[in-house]
């Protein structure tokens, strides 16, 4: 069991994977659990495109 468990599916949750395993902590990929990972100031402009149903190629 997640912590993405805690929230239902509908409820937008991001989590930063900071401290680098293979696997993150929470689901991710489906339309409202992403995982990022490291954790910078571009992260957080991610969730904005994200919220907008945007995709972004390198560098953001």
């Amino acid at each position: 069991m997640g912590c993405g468990n805690s929230f239902r599916l509908g409820v937008p949750l991001y989590t930063w994977n900071l401290a680098g395993y293979r696997y993150g902590h929470a689901l991710s990929g489906t339309p409202h659990r992403h995982a990022f990972g490291g954790l910078t100031d571009v992260a957080f402009r991610m969730i904005r495109l994200l919220e907008a149903g945007r995709d972004a190629d390198w560098p953001f």
